[in-house]
């Protein structure tokens, strides 16, 4: 596969850039437009704007497709404390903290502090997003539906492993919580099946739809 990667550096720090990730959430160039500026060539000018204020801009880039590296002693990106799952209302879900994405095999497909995840059942980059909730008019509220879900651990750390199963839901496991878009409610778990068919009535939980539908993926 060909490097979607892109690097922009300057002597204190490099961006880089995964167009196969972006969904264009946009918080780059609302934030910091005098560095990230679609409309200017290259687009990243971090030349334009202190180490401090590019990484804490990157670091709202909620699908990961920005990362930055520091040569000026300033610190690195760390995960929170406790890894957050959010369904967007009509899109994605976003996560965020310690996240490995593995296949059904064991194998990584990513291990990243922020991420976008398909939940529309269409994207063709799953289980990433790529936006195409929006082309199929996608509808899904950003709240949670009730729902019983094995707490964590004690003393599990603030990680989560997620495998999407064959044809079926995204399976999450670890410590972590699954809020809801508005922030006015988290639910703690160790264990949960998120839906990625876009059908079940119990979003962002899955409800066995996925079966009676025919999802492949």
């Amino acid at each position: 596969m060909a490097d979607r990667t892109h690097h922009y550096r300057t002597d204190a720090i490099e961006v880089s850039y995964d167009t196969g990730r972006c969904i264009h959430a946009a918080e780059c160039v609302r934030r910091l437009p005098a560095v990230f500026n679609t409309e200017r060539r290259p687009w990243v000018q971090p030349a334009n704007a202190s180490p401090d204020a590019i990484a804490e801009v990157v670091m709202r880039c909620p699908s990961g497709a920005l990362h930055f590296t520091r040569f000026d002693g300033g610190a690195a990106e760390a995960p929170p404390e406790t890894v957050q799952i959010t369904p967007q209302p009509d899109g994605p879900l976003y996560l965020h903290g310690d996240i490995e994405v593995r296949a059904p095999d064991g194998s990584t497909i990513a291990h990243d502090t922020r991420l976008a995840l398909c939940r529309c059942g269409q994207s063709s980059s799953k289980p990433f997003c790529d936006n195409t909730h929006k082309k199929i008019d996608f509808h899904a509220p950003g709240t949670l539906a009730e729902k019983s879900l094995r707490p964590p651990e004690e003393g599990a750390p603030a990680a989560i492993v997620v495998t999407p199963t064959e044809n079926g839901p995204l399976l999450v496991t670890g410590a972590f919580e699954v809020c809801a878009a508005s922030g006015e409610m988290c639910m703690a778990a160790g264990k949960a099946s998120l839906c990625r068919c876009g059908g079940s009535g119990s979003k962002p939980f899955c409800d066995g739809t996925h079966s009676k539908i025919g999802f492949q993926g």
